[in-house]
């Protein structure tokens, strides 16, 4: 699978669990930069190696991030990805999720009634 291939089907995968999540909404893509070097932080130049694409959703009439959370994780598991749900840290719910080498987060926050779900295709060298 090449890395446009992998990116564009994090990005439909994303909007379909985000889409089943919070019914009656439509996710809306945040960040989708494309095809990124692993170290482009620390300024070396490398072959462009993962995509990260963040998908956010919500309901402002019903935020229930433990509800949220809890239905994300029910759904991505059902989907085959590997979750787990992290202890909630003051009013900051997470999980994370895994499945064919694809990373992915949900973040949810009491202060706060969206949901983002942010993933990273597999690592890549064949660009």
């Amino acid at each position: 699978m090449t890395l446009t291939e992998a990116r564009n089907l994090l990005r439909s995968e994303l909007l379909a669990v985000a889409a089943l999540v919070v019914p009656g909404q439509t996710p809306t893509v945040t960040q989708d930069v494309g095809p990124v070097s692993q170290e482009a932080l620390s300024d070396d130049r490398g072959p462009e190696s993962v995509c990260t694409i963040t998908v956010e959703t919500g309901d402002p009439t019903s935020p229930d991030p433990e509800a949220q959370i809890g239905f994300a994780a029910e759904t991505l598991d059902g989907r085959g990805w590997k979750v787990e749900v992290a202890p909630v840290e003051g009013d900051h719910h997470h999980l994370t999720a895994n499945r064919d080498g694809y990373d992915l987060t949900v973040d949810a926050s009491t202060t706060d009634w969206r949901l983002t779900f942010t993933g990273q295709t597999p690592i890549t060298d064949d660009l």
